[in-house]
């Protein structure tokens, strides 16, 4: 069988980091193409990419261009995250799977278009929720589903930090959507609601505020989007804390807090705690709490992380050849999307509110 071609829309850090290098270890996929808006990261990826491929690498200004002329069977989507359901639904209309990094979508609306795209034909779309590709999060996942953690009642996701607010789009609401909900707490939100078994959320109460900003402090670490777009932050209109409690039906809850900035100590890690009427479990460190024998028992998972972004590509090529869905289908990001804007509404209307399904 021949290798999969595969091209990339956006080439930014996420692509860089993710994306290139793992599809590249990959030997079932030939990555042939890339579409990059900006004229000078187009070209180095280009010529980046032709070297290490040995062959040509076609690189396109237009997305379009890409998906109508580089005759590819997969695309990841790389962008900045206002324009991934319209690029998605393209893709797909296309003849092309996709990997789409999260969060999936920004609205209902448009998460619904994704879903009904793709129940038109049999392509796989994956979200890139790459939590759930880390290995001690799969280690852990086979304790929730051998029952372990019996009727799970409550759980708490948090990433914090201290400072750590993104240079680039990620502050412009236009861009982005949101601050850290969108951004980190995305991540947070779906992975301790995959970890509870998918419970159906029924209403949020949910608080959003800018309390930081662009304080530009010196000797800070921050992720810094590769586009030219809004380098210093002068543009910041999103939220920089974002902190729920979601109820779901059958009365279990879930606490999410995230920042980008606070005064408070630096707690940059994915921090998940789930609580069930026989056992619990956390995430850093990766462990399992229970009483056995009539004893309090503690389980450490001796399990790292691993490498989770060649995890998740070599899934979502896995998944093309073998016709199977993925471990984080459409349908799991629509309810995600579905819970972070009904945070959202309710931070802005100050008061608990329905999710909308």
């Amino acid at each position: 069988m021949k290798p999969l071609r595969v091209g990339i829309i956006g080439t930014g850090a996420i692509a860089q980091m993710a994306h290139i290098p793992n599809y590249l270890k990959n030997p079932e996929v030939d990555l042939v193409a890339i579409a990059e808006p900006d004229e000078g990261i187009r070209t180095r990826v280009q010529q980046e990419l032709t070297e290490k491929t040995g062959h040509a690498v076609a690189a396109y200004a237009d997305a379009t261009e890409l998906l109508r002329e580089a005759q590819l069977d997969a695309v990841s989507i790389a962008t900045p995250n206002m324009a991934h359901i319209d690029l998605a639904v393209a893709a797909v209309e296309s003849g092309c799977h996709v990997l789409l990094e999260k969060p999936m979508a920004l609205t209902r609306d448009s998460a619904d278009r994704l879903q009904t795209a793709l129940e038109k034909g049999d392509r796989v779309v994956m979200v890139g929720q790459s939590h759930r590709y880390r290995n001690d999060v799969t280690a852990l996942k086979r304790f929730v589903d051998a029952g372990a953690l019996g009727t799970i009642y409550h759980a708490e996701a948090r990433m914090i930090r201290r400072r750590g607010t993104p240079t680039g789009w990620f502050t412009d609401m236009e861009w982005a959507g949101g601050g850290p909900l969108m951004d980190i707490g995305v991540h947070a939100l779906d992975l301790s609601w995959w970890l509870m078994g998918k419970p159906v959320p029924t209403r949020v109460s949910g608080h959003l505020t800018r309390a930081i900003g662009a304080d530009h402090l010196d000797f800070i670490g921050r992720w810094t989007a590769k586009m030219p777009h809004n380098q210093d932050n002068a543009i910041f209109t999103t939220e920089d804390f974002a902190t729920a409690l979601i109820r779901f039906q059958g009365g279990a809850t879930l606490n999410l807090t995230v920042s980008w900035a606070i005064n408070g100590p630096q707690d940059d890690g994915l921090k998940v705690t789930i609580y069930g009427d026989k056992g619990g479990l956390t995430l850093e460190p990766a462990a399992i709490y229970s009483s056995d024998h009539h004893v309090l028992t503690d389980t450490l998972i001796p399990v790292g992380v691993g490498p989770m972004y060649q995890n998740e590509i070599d899934h979502f090529v896995e998944c093309i050849l073998d016709h199977q869905s993925p471990r984080s289908p459409v349908a799991d990001g629509r309810t995600v999307a579905q819970m972070l804007v009904a945070i959202a509404e309710s931070a802005e209307r100050g008061e608990e509110v329905a999710v909308r399904r």
